[in-house]
């Protein structure tokens, strides 16, 4: 392991950065260990912690000392530290894989070996049990693997209720919280093994998926999963000439008033999500049992979704000799199940209660992402509704006309049990199968869709770039990405493209964008429509109409398919304007409603709408206030197309003038694109949020 390349620097150096912030007073978790003999804060560092106690923990010392992590855990940090027992050691090396090489010993153990447990067991940030919920941690642990966190209660020995706390479901915390002068330690009693296999592989060994690997295997879908790590990916070297890379060495760039950490991903990882379809779930649909269902079967219950949904192929595609090709029902029903991005449970959705918390119209529009899925031209919308659970193509909610399609419910980790990631991935059960059908194309996604732009590549999800909540140490990082190891990005040689955290207070939907800076022109290919039809494409950004603002002028254009020509959206966009500017014609709902009331309200949105314009949306807030009250939160229409669902389109976004700024910034923060039966509903108009 290079501990010195600058990689890891920047790595750590993000991680310090990145650090979470959570209570300072906890309950003693040598209290539970060994009651009366109660911890408190004494200035310990882990080092220190675990030395005073080497009885204990000699083993994990020995790892950390082979994987020359140990200084680092004696010196200033923002550490969590899963600290296996001895005993938890002893149970290891019961295990088969070190019983046959007669592995008995630390002493025994390769400096790899060690290394994997070091890193394994160690998190460059402060996680509290008190503040986690279900699913896999926040970010990864030194390994750059994502641990699962689950509770459970049991009765104990005096008959009373305990709460139990797992990680990767089979680790029992068994001492938790106890604050260190650099970080947080928990004690585990079994030595967390993280999986070294690819998704198909633990999918292959999940007794529970045996029909659903069987697709796998037959489509050739199991040989997508296998991909891993991009051999092409540039190391960064500090003498690098090229300047985006000496840049982020330790820089910060400034994108309003926020002066961010830059760093470039160590490396580009490929990644993938599977939904998986249990065998008992199968035996539903089917009405068979598990031993009785044949591939023919799990066809002929494709083709009655998918010749439905595509009847233009219907009968073209069938056969064992086409379950490869793209077009195949079978494939198409296997590879709808799969997303080219790793997403934990708790990351399907902004799931961060800080986040949360500004969604004001939460009742009436749910917390919701799309992503481009496996299967060719399709797109998925997951829901998380204010009435728990997270769900796969769901549409409506009980306040805003009711649930008309309660869509697939997603198993939560506590539910599945057992640990279903991978070295390149999630799986996670599903309770029914999930179907890019007739009606899911035709009804569920008949909606606005608003695509966040840090979804709109899935190297910007596998990196962990996406989805990082602004922490309190070290400031804020941002991640920067290269053209040629980006999916779904080009940009000039003068573009810089990084993806920033998530802010609370941030004036964007979700506290999230991504900022485009330089002399840029950037294009970004759009997720595909669910039918062929008349959309409306808008850009939402905040466009900072003050004299510190670091916007400029924009010109956009729409393409129809790789090679087609660029079209242009209009005329150019000045990014500095508020919603209030005359060439907006925005007035503030609060007056509108003083002058005129609710009507006066909806003119001025026609108005604006007219003019290519709209307010914000009133389902999110920020600083107390509505995006849609916010006069710097602004919509553009850049569009209206009639798109093909079996197209590629794309967003050319290019700097036409920079008006004085020396690194203006273009503020990507989402694309909505709208059917004409939502934007010009006469039944049913589209609303605020």
């Amino acid at each position: 392991m290079k501990k010195n390349s600058l990689k890891k620097l920047l790595r750590r150096a993000s991680f310090v950065a990145l650090t979470i912030f959570a209570g300072l007073f906890q309950t003693s978790c040598l209290q539970e260990m060994a009651p009366g003999n109660r911890y408190t804060f004494t200035g310990e560092t882990i080092a220190e912690f675990l030395e005073g106690r080497e009885e204990t923990f000699s083993d994990f010392i020995y790892c950390l000392k082979q994987a020359n992590v140990w200084g680092e855990m004696k010196t200033y940090g923002h550490y969590s530290c899963f600290a296996p027992t001895n005993d938890a050691f002893e149970l290891m090396f019961q295990q088969e894989k070190y019983a046959k090489d007669g592995i008995t010993s630390v002493e025994q153990l390769t400096k790899e070996q060690c290394d994997t447990i070091a890193f394994t067991h160690l998190c460059n940030y402060e996680f509290y049990c008190t503040d986690l919920i279900d699913g896999a941690l926040p970010y990864p642990n030194m390994l750059d693997r994502y641990l699962v966190y689950t509770t459970d209660s049991a009765v104990n020995e005096d008959g009373m209720y305990e709460v139990i706390y797992r990680i990767n479901k089979d680790s029992r915390i068994i001492a938790r919280d106890d604050t260190l002068q650099n970080g947080v330690m928990q004690i585990v009693d079994k030595v967390i093994a993280p999986s070294n296999r690819f998704l198909p592989d633990e999918i292959k060994l999940d007794p529970n998926l045996t029909l659903f690997y069987r697709i796998l295997n037959a489509t050739g879908l199991e040989d997508s999963l296998t991909a891993y790590l991009d051999p092409t990916y540039p190391e960064l070297p500090v003498d690098s000439t090229d300047e985006r890379y000496a840049k982020a060495a330790g820089h910060t760039h400034k994108t309003g008033q926020e002066e961010d950490i830059e760093v470039f991903p160590d490396q580009r990882r490929f990644m993938f999500t599977v939904f998986a379809v249990s065998d008992s779930v199968f035996e539903v649909a089917l009405g068979k049992n598990k031993e009785d269902i044949t591939l023919e079967d799990l066809e002929a219950y494709a083709k009655s979704i998918y010749d439905e949904a595509f009847p233009e192929d219907a009968g073209s595609y069938d056969g064992p000799d086409n379950y490869r090709n793209r077009k195949s029902p079978l494939n198409r029903f296997i590879s709808y199940h799969i997303l080219p991005v790793q997403l934990s449970y708790n990351n399907l959705t902004m799931s961060q209660d800080e986040i949360k918390s500004n969604f004001t119209g939460w009742e009436f529009l749910d917390i919701e992402e799309f992503y481009e899925t496996m299967m060719p031209h399709s797109i998925m919308r997951i829901s998380n509704p204010k009435t728990g659970g997270i769900y796969i193509n769901r549409k409506g909610t009980p306040k805003n006309g009711g649930v008309s399609h309660t869509g697939v419910r997603i198993w939560t980790p506590n539910e599945s049990g057992s640990t279903q990631d991978a070295l390149n991935g999630w799986y996670h059960y599903v309770d029914e199968p999930v179907v890019y059908s007739k009606v899911v194309r035709e009804e569920v996604l008949n909606t606005r869709m608003r695509i966040m732009c840090q979804t709109l590549s899935p190297d910007f999800i596998n990196s962990g770039a996406r989805g990082r909540l602004v922490t309190e140490f070290g400031g804020a990082v941002v991640y920067g990405f290269l053209d040629g190891f980006c999916k779904n990005l080009k940009l000039n040689s003068a573009s810089e493209m990084w993806v920033r955290y998530r802010q609370p207070g941030f004036s964007c939907f979700g506290g999230e964008e991504i900022s485009i800076l330089g002399q840029y022109d950037v294009t970004v290919k759009l997720p595909p429509v669910p039918t062929s039809g008349t959309y409306e494409i808008r850009m939402a950004y905040c466009s900072m109409a003050s004299s510190t603002a670091d916007r400029g002028i924009v010109q956009v254009y729409l393409r129809e398919g790789e090679y087609g020509a660029d079209e242009p959206c209009d005329i150019p966009i000045n990014l500095v304007i508020p919603s209030t500017d005359p060439r907006v014609g925005g007035i503030p709902d609060s007056e509108l409603e003083a002058d005129g009331g609710k009507s006066a309200v909806i003119a001025n949105d026609k108005a604006m709408h007219n003019r290519g314009w709209m307010k914000g949306p009133a389902s999110y807030s920020s600083g107390g206030h509505t995006l849609r009250s916010q006069e710097d939160f602004v919509r553009k229409i850049l569009s209206t197309s009639y798109m093909y669902s079996n197209q590629d389109y794309y967003l050319r976004i290019r700097l036409v003038d920079d008006l004085g700024k020396p690194e203006p910034v273009c503020p990507f923060n989402c694309i909505e694109i709208v059917p004409k039966s939502v934007y010009a509903g006469e039944i049913v108009p589209e609303d605020i949020y």
